[in-house]
Parts: structure tokens; C-alpha cells; sequence
């Protein structure tokens, strides 16, 4: 059940599909999921209150795991919440060692994968049932609207895709969005005049107070941070598509069925697309228009991300609420290099200090320095 993907569906299958689950991301639908984002966001804060030193990716990672959690599923008991939490973490950390090998014989990374698989299977069935027996017209999860959905000619989805669905929500809206986390906290710390600026900005609309739907469209530098990192450092840097017809792309006649693989970190930095292209500079967002392909963070065309909404409201709501509390300061001469899949290979080591606005850029190892072009000290 669990490797039922929409990204993989072709046709009139996948459209079909896509319009059963798009409600639950219509915008107003996305503005209940505001108040958890911040609950929980201020509960890491906590967690923080005795620490001086994280590994921020991996708390990144924590958190929008909690976040995704909570919005696809409803669960409000900590205990239950923290165990679906860890089975999809072990599930999602099994599944490369699968496709390396697929063999089901006890002991080995498919049949452990199978087993968490099993308990996931009828943790989310069990929920299925609950929440269409409660019928609760005040529930505002993603699985909620799912059951709910149907199209025009009545047709609903199945329990089979209903988990699959949650599960392909679930894997592709965490970690992207810790990775987007935590390198947009690591370049504002390398960029203390742009974080000054943000904090003056958040400071004179919040006053001290969490980020609310109808603040967040006020904080516009905020808004460019965000895209500028997805510009940079893209958590999603290479797609691909299948060619549905013989095409002619860049002058090569493909058939059909053809693989194209495309590049979004690549186009991202394109200089007649983006002037300074390794340069972090968000205030370019305030003027700069780009189309769905000259800037595709979340991919484009019919097969864009469903959730990047979503992921927009949740960047800027973590960002607006971790920044007002606490300065980050990377350890100098870590290592920073990201990986293919834009997370951070060695981790993102960070001293944490109360907000005291005591910025300053420090020294850093690794492929990093190749990447973003970093203001002279």
C-alpha cells in the first residue's frame, strides 16, 4: 500500500486523483493548519530552554515531521503522535536499503520494512474507520478531507490509496521542508545586515507575537527569504518527466516514453534568468517576476507539488516564530556541504544563544563556499 505514489500516476488516473485530494489544500483549508504549525514550533521552544548547542537540521527534521504528522493525521495525544512519528522515520530511512535489496528473508532491511509497513498499515486503517464513524464536521486534517473527497461523478478513494496517499504526503512534505529550514537559518546567519533587517521587520508587524494568516502576508522580506533559499539551495534540485508522445526538445527528437531529467538548482541559477546568481539577495523578490518554469522550487506544469502552499505558510510560520527567540550562530570551520538531495551531509551544528541581535558571519569549510558567493567580512 505504502508505495502507491500520485507523482507515478500517469493519465486520466493521476488527474482524477489530484482533484480528490486537492481540497485539502485549498487555502482555506491550509489557514487551520496555522495554529499547529505554531503550537508545535513553540514546543521545540521549549525543548530549547537548556540547550546551547543542536544539530538544527535534525531538529528541523523533528519538527516537520510533528507538523506533518499532526496536519495529515489529527492526532493531538503525544505518545500517539511521537509513535507514528518514528515508524514512518524508520520506514522512510528503509526504503533506499529496499530497492538496493529486495529480498524477504528475516533479518534483512525489506522484510524489517515490510513489518513497520504492517503496523503503519493498521495504525492508519484503525484512524480511517474512527474518523468516519465520528463524522466530525470540526476536524480539519488532511485525512479527513481525503475521506471526505469525491469527484463528479461520485467517485471516492479507496482505503488502499487513501493510506498510500498519506504515507507519499507525508515522505514528500518533512524532510524538503527541514532542509529548506535549516538552510535558510544557516544563510541568514551568514548574512547578518538581511537578518537584522528580518527581525526590524518581524518585530514592527508581530511585536513579539506568533505569526497569524493575516500577518504573514505583511512581512514581504520574509516572503523573499524564503524564496531566495528555494532559489539557492532548492530541496527538491533534480525531477524528471516522461515524454507522453514523440517530442522534439532542444533540437533532439525523443520518443515516446523517453526519461527528461531537469534541473531546478541548475535553472535557479541561470544569470539571464538572475542577476548575481550565487548571491543570497531576497530582496530581489521584491520586484522580480518568474515564470512557473524560469522558478520551480516546488516542480510546475501538472505534476507541481500539491502541498506547496502548505510548505510556503509552514516555512515562513517556523522561521517568523524560531527567529523573535533565539540568535543562531553556526560552529566556525563546520563543514557544510549539501548533498544530491540538498540536506545537509555532515549535519548543520549551531551554538544557541537568546535573540541578543549579536550577529556575526563566521568561517565554514566545504562545497558551500562554491555554491553561495558570501559577503566579505
Amino acid at each position: 500500500m505504502f508505495f502507491n505514489n500520485l507523482s507515478l500516476m500517469t493519465g486520466e488516473k493521476h488527474k482524477q486523483h489530484r482533484r480528490l485530494i486537492q481540497p485539502a489544500f485549498h487555502k482555506q483549508q491550509i489557514i487551520q493548519y496555522c495554529n499547529d504549525m505554531v503550537t508545535l514550533t513553540h514546543q521545540l521552544l521549549d525543548d530549547w530552554q537548556d540547550r546551547s548547542v543542536i544539530d538544527l537540521n535534525l531538529e528541523m527534521k523533528n519538527l516537520t515531521q510533528r507538523i506533518a504528522v499532526k496536519t495529515l493525521f489529527g492526532i493531538y495525544n503525544e505518545i500517539e503522535l511521537n509513535h507514528v512519528s518514528i515508524l514512518i522515520e524508520r520506514m522512510t530511512k528503509s526504503l533506499p536499503l529496499v530497492a538496493l535489496v529486495p529480498i524477504n528473508f528475516p533479518g534483512t532491511p525489506y522484510y524489517r520494512t515490510l513489518r513497520i509497513a504492517e503496523q503503519l498499515d493498521v495504525f492508519i486503517q484503525s484512524l480511517i474507520e474512527q474518523k468516519r464513524a465520528q463524522s466530525d464536521s470540526n476536524a480539519t486534517d488532511i485525512l479527513v478531507s481525503l475521506i471526505d473527497a469525491y469527484d463528479e461523478d461520485g467517485a471516492k478513494l479507496s482505503d488502499e490509496e487513501l493510506i498510500g496517499h498519506t504515507f507519499s504526503l507525508f515522505v514528500a512534505g518533512h524532510e524538503t521542508t527541514a532542509n529548506a529550514l535549516t538552510w535558510a537559518i544557516f544563510l541568514l546567519c551568514q548574512h547578518p545586515k538581511v537578518l537584522v533587517d528580518l527581525l526590524d521587520e518581524l518585530a514592527g508587524t508581530l511585536h513579539g507575537n506568533p505569526p497569524t494568516i493575516e500577518k504573514l502576508p505583511k512581512l514581504p522580506l520574509l516572503e523573499g527569504i524564503v524564496k531566495e533559499t528555494l532559489r539557492l539551495l532548492p530541496p527538491a534540485s533534480i525531477g524528471t518527466r516522461i515524454t507522453n508522445a514523440p517530442c522534439n526538445l532542444g533540437g533532439f527528437d525523443l520518443p515516446n516514453g523517453s526519461n527528461i531529467i531537469f534541473s531546478q538548482f541548475i535553472t535557479h541559477r541561470l544569470p539571464e534568468l538572475y542577476d548575481n546568481p550565487d548571491h543570497f539577495q531576497p530582496e530581489r523578490w521584491a520586484t522580480l517576476k518568474r515564470s512557473p518554469y524560469e522558478y520551480l522550487p516546488f516542480s510546475a506544469g501538472p505534476h507541481m507539488c500539491i502541498g506547496w502552499s502548505f510548505a510556503m505558510q509552514e516555512l515562513k510560520v517556523v522561521l517568523a516564530t524560531l527567529l523573535q527567540q533565539y540568535r543562531f550562530s553556526v560552529i566556525p570551520n563546520t563543514k557544510i556541504e549539501p548533498n544530491l538531495l540538498m540536506r545537509p551531509k555532515y549535519g548543520m551544528p549551531m551554538q544557541l544563544f537568546r535573540q541578543d541581535y549579536r550577529f556575526q558571519q563566521v568561517s565554514v569549510r566545504g562545497s558551500i563556499n562554491q555554491l553561495v558567493d558570501f559577503p566579505v567580512n
